[in-house]
């Protein structure tokens, strides 16, 4: 019996409880963190839902730009990003507050490129841009030995 009492003690120690206030605080603290982790599975559904319908979105958006040439979309969409992340930033730091995690936000940057696999249409985009640089290459030197041979 004493061991378990002492058990318990540690227990309501370590929670930061006294014997004492333990029958009245316990079931209130509860009662408050099931209704905090209910507010935030909501949440979480919610946020889920807008992710989802912005995935969604932006598949529609990129079946669009299909028409559009690419380099000059992704470039584009380079030049937007900063502005765009930073708003995503202050609006994250206005709604967390004190809470608000740089780290935290670092790797949601890293979790939305892996999304919008990112990393494979980086290297896409540069493969293509090395290859229009090696055809433009290829065109200039034809031109110049059709000009030398038109001088003659």
């Amino acid at each position: 019996m004493e061991e378990l009492r002492s058990e318990k003690n540690l227990l309501l120690t370590s929670l930061s409880y006294s014997e004492e206030d333990a029958a009245d605080k316990f079931p209130k603290d509860i009662a408050a963190m099931e209704q905090s982790l209910k507010r935030l599975e909501e949440q979480e559904q919610k946020y889920s839902a807008e992710l989802g319908a912005a995935l969604t979105e932006y598949a529609g958006l990129r079946e669009q730009a299909q028409g559009f040439d690419p380099v000059q979309l992704y470039e584009a969409r380079q030049a937007i990003r900063p502005g765009k992340e930073q708003e995503a930033e202050h609006r994250a730091q206005q709604v967390y507050g004190e809470k608000y995690s740089p780290l935290l936000m670092f790797d949601s940057k890293k979790a939305v490129s892996r999304m919008l696999h990112e990393d494979m249409e980086r290297q896409a985009m540069r493969r293509m841009m090395r290859q229009a640089q090696k055809e433009q290459q290829i065109s200039n030197k034809g031109k110049s030995k059709n000009q030398g041979r038109d001088v003659r």
